[in-house]
């Protein structure tokens, strides 16, 4: 029995044969062409018909997970039409004279290495969208033997990375989970995974090909892989898997169920969303709307702010994706830790506590206004609210108040319509903001407590320094309190209160949170079913009690 181990990205437990998945290993060729036009003729030619495998990658991707998660590969038919692809891959075969299947690989790993290099674990992961897109038509150019499964009886693949076409290409009824030595949570093989209620382990080190046709245990959760496991492990993990599997039935119980307590109490149970790919995974997860969507990742890595007509776009599609249930958009939190080129923002020593969030924002107005105009055109879509981050004293509520009134005024100029109703809140992150929250209650609408910044900077702990790990202590009394006191003053002022973070998806939190009359929790969608079944599994007549221990 061998065990090891690597990064669990999708939940669940699988005992099976193991089968090893690979690709022939050949280099693809490269060498001159006499005839360039012809050459790029046979290039067109691929390409169209590349276009035509995604599409029906796409087809069959819909009939097994959801449109939003299977539009990643008419993403890819975007990235074979994009014109800094096609020129560069044309001037390749035409000035250069190379064939195209060299053109086109060399053309994609220069475009993936850029996204590779990025400190952002979210974006390096797009590098694999261009490699796939690149590989649909490198396998129609040069052709390579895929050694595919085609055994009847279910696998666990193993492979040295899977990439989206080739994860969604395989048999479903003859897949157990997956194994790779490549991969990151952030993947979109690993958001598939997770829709097709898979596991997968990435980052497992050394060649899986020798475990080819053995028995293994796959643990999602943990990352543990046990190849030619003894029979003790075997119970073992049959066990663990029906337990699992009893969790998830009654995890999927909660769907359609009201976010109630035993005694009455009800909590609107809302999804942050880090991107646009979040959305369908809040939608199936019983979501009462957006409580959070962030839009700091449109402003990073590039040359230019993203435009008003592209933010437009992004905020129409999760208005409309979300069909009238409230979605609150944050405005960019953006900082140093970010790399944001195209605006003075110096490094700093601290930048958690530095130039960031509606600092940067009062001081690039018309960045900050091309961001509100974007919103307020898509405010006609749906119920939308709009977050401000770090602020610190009503002051700054004052001045962005002013702004939207700029704002509006712009729209109407241009005849363009808006809602009059968007409601302005602010998320409180710092023990200033918490302390002051009964002025801010005062001229918001409503109040966000963003927990992990909170504790940060109550603490005056990095949440993200290994070696403060030991001390960081997210359910410190002081912490808590500090929540407390906002809940209250949000009330007193009869304006609607918010958590978000880790505590807020933390279960056994959940009846503190509801003992303190908080509105709303905002919950990861991966999180929000078990944070429902707390809700509903608690009773709340005794809050005094629970109160008195903070």
């Amino acid at each position: 029995m061998l065990e090891l181990y690597g990064k669990g990205v999708s939940n669940g437990i699988a005992i099976g044969r193991l089968s090893y998945y690979s690709k022939s290993s050949d280099n693809v060729p490269k060498y001159s062409v006499s005839d360039a036009g012809t050459e790029l003729k046979r290039y067109k030619t691929a390409v169209k018909r590349a276009k035509q495998h995604l599409q029906l990658l796409y087809d069959e991707a819909c009939k097994r997970i959801s449109k939003s998660e299977s539009v990643i590969f008419q993403t890819h038919i975007m990235i074979l039409d994009d014109s800094k692809f096609v020129e560069t891959v044309e001037n390749l075969i035409l000035t250069k004279h190379l064939n195209a299947e060299f053109a086109v690989y060399d053309t994609a790993m220069k475009i993936a290495e850029i996204f590779r290099s990025l400190d952002d674990e979210y974006l390096q992961q797009r590098y694999t969208d261009i490699m796939d897109a690149a590989n649909t038509v490198l396998e129609i150019l040069h052709p390579k033997k895929m050694m595919q499964p085609e055994e009847s009886e279910p696998v666990i693949i193993a492979a040295s990375e899977l990439l989206p076409s080739e994860t969604i290409s395989l048999k479903q009824n003859n897949l157990l989970g997956f194994i790779t030595t490549k991969g990151s949570k952030n993947s979109h093989t690993a958001i598939l995974a997770r829709t097709l209620g898979l596991p997968l382990i990435t980052q497992i080190k050394g060649s899986l090909s020798r475990y080819d046709g053995m028995e293994a245990i796959i643990d999602g959760q943990t990352g543990r892989v046990v190849i030619n496991p003894d029979h003790n492990t075997i119970a073992h993990y049959k066990a663990k898997q029906k337990i699992y599997e009893g969790q998830l039935q009654n995890l999927k119980n909660q769907l359609g169920l009201p976010a109630v307590t035993k005694n009455g109490q009800m909590i609107k149970l809302s999804a942050r969303i880090e991107n646009i790919d979040g959305i369908e995974g809040a939608r199936s997860s019983d979501a009462e709307g957006v409580g959070i969507f962030r839009t700091d990742y449109l402003y990073v890595k590039r040359k230019n702010p993203p435009s008003e007509d592209e933010q437009f776009s992004v905020y129409k599609t999760i208005m409309r994706a979300f069909d009238g249930r409230p979605v609150t958009i944050s405005a960019a939190n953006l900082s140093s830790e970010k790399s944001i080129d195209y605006l003075d923002i110096p490094k700093e020593n601290n930048p958690a506590i530095g130039y960031k969030g509606i600092r940067v924002l009062l001081d690039n107005k018309e960045l900050f206004m091309t961001q509100l105009r974007a919103m307020y055109r898509a405010s006609v879509f749906g119920e939308l609210s709009i977050l401000l981050p770090m602020v610190n004293n009503t002051e700054e509520i004052d001045y962005v108040k002013r702004t939207i009134e700029e704002v509006k005024l712009d729209l109407r100029a241009k005849g363009q319509e808006y809602s009059n109703s968007v409601k302005l809140g602010v998320i409180i992150q710092t023990p200033a903001a918490a302390i002051i929250s009964d002025e801010i209650c005062r001229v918001t609408d409503f109040v966000v407590i963003g927990t992990d910044s909170l504790t940060q900077f109550t603490l005056a702990m990095d949440r993200e320094n290994q070696k403060l790990e030991y001390f960081y202590e997210p359910y410190h009394k002081a912490v808590l309190r500090l929540i407390r006191l906002v809940c209250r003053n949000a009330h007193e002022y009869g304006k609607s209160v918010s958590l978000c973070g880790e505590l807020a998806c933390d279960p056994h939190m959940t009846k503190t949170f509801l003992a303190m009359k908080a509105d709303e929790l905002i919950v990861v969608p991966s999180k929000l079913l078990d944070v429902k079944a707390a809700v509903r599994n608690a009773d709340t007549t005794d809050c005094e009690r629970i109160l008195s221990r903070i």
